[in-house]
């Protein structure tokens, strides 16, 4: 085991103390890019911060940097996994720590209203949605409409997803499965409280949406009207991609349960209902449907070509 390694799964046993992600930023500035090491530091005072925006203006500064060491090429360091499918195709984790943010928005009736969550336990979470090639690994299928091995699998439904972790659960150690609404959004910001993840303005160089309209006066932009292979466009600092654009992300959670104002930890969604939630925004969606806050709803035996999924892996 390398000392980077070493320190990495440290973080794993103890995410919580936070003098060893302070050792990791040091380890990263004296012996890797330096820059990986203001990268981490900045995203754990985003991280600290977010449940109390008003109170740190300078966040605004943290998070524009963030974005610019990401768009130079910087890559986040954070502890991951790499598991190997049928057929040696791999799927990667990113480890995504405990922690509080603000969840919800203000900007549509179906968004949920500004609350605090707090995520009790850490998860491994796919760095991007399942691809074409990691379905047919365990499914041997691939029913997409926009075909490509590196590209989102969708047309698949909320039940199809729910095969698809119980064949992967059963290969691995641990549990497989879809994210719940709180932690879609927890991973999609990032400690982050603007309408993205990369502030509150989105072109289509940064995901891929529809640029036909704009939202927070962003440039009209590109017009794809087809799925994009995953990791094209710029991660979040925790190192995920496509949280914004591409496909719709299926979520655990029914449609719809009681709205809270007050805090609440690992809020599981309602246990019944006739819709599943889908978080995200996809490739024929405006800016307005691709932001962190936005939510939207089907039949969990609903196929659509903009309809995907990632998963999340419990140890």
């Amino acid at each position: 085991m390398t000392e980077l390694e070493a320190l990495l799964d440290g973080i794993v046993s103890e995410p919580l103390e936070e003098t060893r992600w302070l050792v990791l930023a040091d380890w990263l500035e004296e012996n890797d890019d330096p820059r990986r090491g203001e990268l981490l530091r900045l995203h754990r005072r985003l991280l600290a911060t977010c449940c109390e925006p008003e109170a740190h203006p300078e966040r605004k500064a943290w998070q524009a940097r963030i974005v610019e060491l990401i768009a130079a090429g910087v890559r986040p360091c954070v502890p991951q996994r790499v598991v190997q499918l049928p057929g040696g195709v791999p799927m990667t984790f990113s480890f995504i720590p405990p922690g509080s943010f603000l969840m919800g928005g203000n900007s549509w009736d179906t968004e949920e209203l500004v609350h605090k969550v707090r995520l009790t336990k850490g998860f491994f979470v796919g760095v991007h949605p399942v691809t074409q090639a990691q379905w047919r690994a365990v499914m041997g299928t691939d029913p997409s409409h926009f075909k490509g091995p590196n590209r989102p699998v969708e047309n698949v439904s909320w039940d199809d997803c729910q095969e698809f972790s119980t064949k992967l659960t059963g290969d691995l150690k641990g549990t497989i499965r879809l994210l719940t609404e709180s932690e879609w959004e927890y991973v999609c910001r990032a400690g982050t409280t603007s309408e993205y993840h990369f502030g509150d303005v989105l072109n289509t160089d940064l995901a891929n949406y529809s640029g036909r309209e704009s939202w927070y006066d962003p440039p009209k932009g590109k017009v794809r009207e087809e799925t994009t292979d995953v990791g094209l466009f710029p991660a979040n600092p925790w190192g995920l991609y496509d949280v914004h654009g591409n496909v719709w992300e299926w979520c655990q959670d029914y449609w719809y349960g009681d709205d809270s104002v007050e805090e609440v930890a690992d809020p599981p969604g309602p246990g019944t209902g006739q819709y599943r939630v889908v978080r995200g925004g996809s490739l024929g969606h405006p800016a307005s449907d691709v932001r962190s806050a936005n939510r939207d709803f089907n039949e969990p035996a609903t196929r659509r070509s903009s309809d995907g999924f990632r998963v999340v892996w419990t140890l």
